[in-house]
């Protein structure tokens, strides 16, 4: 079981969605959500032990975006990808955010959304 599963989306409906997706794929021992990512930085700034096994994050997000708040993060924390899975998850179809992908090498993959039972499962297992 993955210890702990990190969402950062600013859509409620999908937040709500995928933490019945979550549950039901019962390989996380703990999910957190933020709406905000900047709630999700000041977090995890504090410490490295409160960094997630596995993190979906949404590009497209008022006030900071997935790659400002990735920015960020890597500024507080240049081995983030050691300690995080950091998945982009996202509904986006510009090519521009998949050609900006490839200037984060660290992260693990760029899922579309919607994400399922059977993803979320696979996701996990990637981390025993």
């Amino acid at each position: 079981m993955t210890d702990k599963i990190a969402v950062i989306d600013d859509d409620e409906v999908y937040q709500m969605i995928i933490s019945r997706y979550i549950d039901k794929s019962g390989v996380y021992r703990q999910a957190e959500y933020y709406q905000f990512p900047q709630e999700a930085l000041k977090y995890y700034t504090d410490t490295k032990d409160n960094l997630p096994s596995v993190m979906l994050l949404d590009i497209n997000m008022p006030l900071m975006d997935g790659w400002q708040f990735l920015e960020a993060l890597q500024s507080r924390f240049p081995d983030v990808y050691e300690h995080t899975r950091i998945y982009i998850v996202t509904s986006s179809i510009a090519f521009s955010d998949k050609e900006r992908f490839e200037n984060f090498p660290g992260l693990a993959g760029f899922l579309s959304k919607p994400l399922n039972v059977d993803k979320l499962r696979e996701l996990g297992r990637n981390e025993e």
